[in-house]
């Protein structure tokens, strides 16, 4: 597949709909989401909810990278290099208000988001640009 895994990651406030974004992650996830969810507060002593996953088999990464494929994937072909990191893996954010209708929408930091790292395998002679233009651009 070209990918070692992928993580996504969104907080929920006390006044989310809690469980309207686990489902959402859950369909995000795929077959055999790890949903984790991590109650704590916030600094000023609110409720806060960490809600994550990561994805690391083959079949889950691909259901996700098929859900990718139906995306605009305008803003990350205009700004790829500076969405991937030394560490080969791409950072994008996808809009949680349309991830709880199960649609992909990625967007910049302006809205409520979900943080996705996406980490891709570099072999020698390879650029993490050209694998993953290959996996999100192609085919």
């Amino acid at each position: 597949m070209g990918l070692h895994h992928v993580s996504c990651r969104v907080t929920a406030s006390g006044v989310d709909n809690t469980t309207a974004i686990v489902d959402a992650m859950e369909w995000l996830a795929g077959d055999e989401p790890k949903i984790t969810v991590d109650k704590s507060t916030s600094y000023h002593g609110s409720m806060v909810h960490l809600i994550s996953f990561k994805l690391s088999k083959n079949k889950a990464v691909k259901q996700f990278i098929n859900k990718m494929k139906t995306a605009d994937k305008t803003i990350i072909a205009e700004n790829l290099s500076e969405k991937i990191d030394d560490n080969n893996t791409l950072h994008i954010r996808l809009c949680l208000d349309n991830l709880i209708e199960q649609r992909v929408l990625i967007i910049n930091s302006t809205q409520k988001s979900v943080k996705c790292n996406i980490k891709i395998e570099v072999y020698p002679g390879q650029t993490a640009i050209g694998e993953i233009s290959k996996i999100l651009f192609q085919g």
